[in-house]
């Protein structure tokens, strides 16, 4: 297992990453909600992306998104910052330019897709 995880670091130094790497959000993004298309920029800046359960919520300021490195049960979890404000999603790639956004409890929010 040891040696597994040594060859997918040297790897993911050396090229493009190891087949588990999380997929890519940077981009332009629309929602089916409806709502304001979603920016996150190749720093972590994002727009758009904090949601108050299943409802869209923007307060003014910066806001800032980070996605994990590894998936649990076929899903990443994607951690939205706007202070005062942080919330916790679950997101799920149904292809490299179509993700899915659930609440931490599973609830579905928004289905993205990039332009």
């Amino acid at each position: 297992m040891a040696a597994a995880s040594l060859l997918c670091s040297i790897v993911a130094l050396t090229s493009a990453g190891c087949a588990d790497a999380a997929p890519s959000i940077v981009g332009v993004w629309s929602a089916s909600d409806g709502s304001v298309t979603k920016t996150i920029t190749e720093d972590g800046q994002c727009s758009g992306m904090y949601y108050n359960g299943t409802e869209p919520l923007d307060i003014g300021g910066g806001m800032s998104c980070t996605l994990s490195d590894a998936e649990t049960d076929g899903r990443y979890t994607l951690v939205v910052r706007q202070p005062p404000n942080q919330a916790s999603y679950q997101v799920a790639f149904d292809s490299d330019d179509q993700m899915t956004v659930y609440t931490s409890g599973g609830t579905e929010i928004v289905t993205l897709t990039r332009q």
